[in-house]
């Protein structure tokens, strides 16, 4: 796969930039602009954009004045990249994806608008992360879809980039998105609880839908956006099976048996050797799967006891635990906060993000001793595929040094697919980050041409997004919604497009 990469001449970059900082004073306070300070460093080892500037947005209304005056008083020569908390490690973190872009930095947007712990809904902006959310739900009926990353991560960020949560997708959650148009027009999408819509956790509103031409787009800048939350279960546990990598077709066959019969809720976790070395945990031979079982504490019992029958059927599986995710401590990091996860609680996280990089979740981009990158196709919930995936995965694996660590992780959600998230670890020396992004280029092609087709990309390969989806119809109203929309490209230049 070819990366094309656009670079801005430094006596252009510096035309625009004043041209940028007159324009965002007008209404910015000196404290909300920063100005950008040679490259920096991001967890991945992405090249560094050059960047005009970075403002911080106090609110809503600010936000849609330093739109309009970027349009007006631009002449189409700016353009705008919103981050949330920054924190998308493995794909880019905080870097736009083209040059010459001034960030949006959302975090200033922090509030929680509504939490409706009886209907199950809530509100919140960029800046609100997953860990703070889940805290406030806390002792009422419902938890928090989270996911497995750091618990300062943005709910935002993660549902418009379609991340993968514990018990399903991330866009599963989303209800309804407020927007801010490239002229400054303020809209909601989707279900919006307001003065006379009550909250309730439905998507759609009477005729077609607008809600996910926002996610993974660059056709607005999103403020916030309604999610609906998990009902909390009287009683829940988690099944741990290990088995070899031999039996790895076997193994499918008979999770897909357990997912078909009801005997899981959420996602199934499946943990590669190799991904669980990345992720601070042992790395022994073989693989992990985790299921999870939620109800009643009766239903919970019998659903458990019948999941002890299943697996003891064909040899299959070498061992199975039945493990408290509220109480067990986990056999590593990686492991209680996957335990801790599927509660709701995504508290366990920070530990296992230290142990990857050696620093708290502020300084992995600064000062993370590991890099890390990520490649995530999707694959069908068959034995053919997953066998054939883990192939390809392994004898990649044997072309790189004991320094560039690639591990797997299916996650196996509820509607059948496999969200397999392919683990690049690798040392921060200029020989191992070369090395690290060489395969993951490697990966994605030869993955793509196998028919298996990633879900969210870098901002390295986000210019293959076109290829990617195929159709040109479908790019004709993409162009067009564009046109239409954003007609000065103001918006996230290079994303997704």
């Amino acid at each position: 796969m070819t990366v094309v990469r656009h670079e801005l001449d430094q006596a252009g970059n510096d035309e625009l930039g004043q041209l940028a900082i007159d324009i965002l004073r007008r209404t910015a306070r000196p404290e909300q602009i920063r100005l950008p300070s040679g490259a920096r460093r991001n967890s991945g080892a992405f090249r560094s954009r050059r960047i005009l500037a970075v403002v911080r947005p106090a609110d809503v209304s600010q936000l849609r004045t330093l739109v309009c005056d970027l349009v007006q008083l631009g002449g189409g020569r700016l353009h705008v990249y919103p981050v949330s908390s920054g924190r998308n490690w493995g794909f880019g973190s905080a870097e736009p994806v083209s040059d010459g872009a001034i960030v949006l930095d959302m975090s200033g947007l922090d509030a929680v608008r509504l939490l409706d712990a009886e209907a199950g809904v809530a509100v919140v902006e960029p800046g609100v992360s997953q860990g703070e959310l889940a805290a406030r739900l806390q002792g009422t009926r419902y938890f928090l879809n989270v996911t497995a990353s750091s618990a300062t991560t943005s709910v935002v960020g993660n549902v418009l980039d379609r991340g993968v949560g514990l018990h399903r997708q991330r866009t599963d959650d989303l209800i309804g998105l407020e927007v801010v148009l490239a002229d400054g027009t303020t809209a909601h999408v989707g279900r919006w609880p307001g003065r006379d819509v009550a909250a309730a956790p439905y998507a759609f509103q009477p005729g077609p839908s607008a809600l996910h031409l926002f996610t993974q787009s660059n056709l607005g800048v999103v403020t916030a956006v309604a999610v609906r939350l998990m009902p909390r279960p009287q009683a829940q546990r988690v099944v741990r099976l290990s088995f070899d990598a031999a039996r790895l077709a076997d193994a499918v066959d008979r999770l897909r048996t357990f997912h078909a019969n009801g005997l899981t809720s959420g996602i199934i976790k499946i943990f590669s050797a190799g991904a669980r070395a990345a992720y601070g945990g042992e790395g022994s031979p073989g693989y992990y799967a985790y299921l999870h079982v939620r109800g009643t504490a009766a239903l919970v019992a019998a659903t458990v006891d019948e999941l002890g029958k299943a697996v003891a059927e064909g040899g299959v599986f070498a061992d199975s635990y039945v493990l408290d995710p509220e109480a067990d401590p986990g056999e590593s990091v990686a492991e209680r906060a996957a335990l801790r996860g599927y509660a709701g609680d995504p508290g366990a996280n920070d530990a296992m993000v230290s142990g990857i990089f050696g620093t708290d979740a502020d300084r992995v981009d600064s000062a993370g001793a590991d890099g890390w990158l990520f490649c995530v196709p999707v694959v069908p919930f068959t034995a053919a595929a997953i066998a054939g995936v883990s192939r390809l995965l392994n004898e990649q694996a044997q072309r790189v040094t004991p320094r560039v660590v690639l591990g797997h992780t299916l996650n196996v959600l509820p509607d059948g697919w496999v969200d397999a998230v392919v683990t690049i670890r690798f040392a921060r020396t200029r020989a191992d980050e070369a090395q690290a992004h060489e395969l993951l280029d490697t990966l994605h092609e030869r993955l793509a041409a196998s028919g298996f087709h990633p879900y969210r990309l870098d901002i390295e390969h986000m210019r293959a997004a076109p290829g990617l989806r195929g159709d040109p119809g479908q790019e004709e109203i993409l162009r067009r919604l564009k046109a239409v929309l954003d007609p000065s490209a103001l918006i996230s230049r290079g994303r997704y497009e």
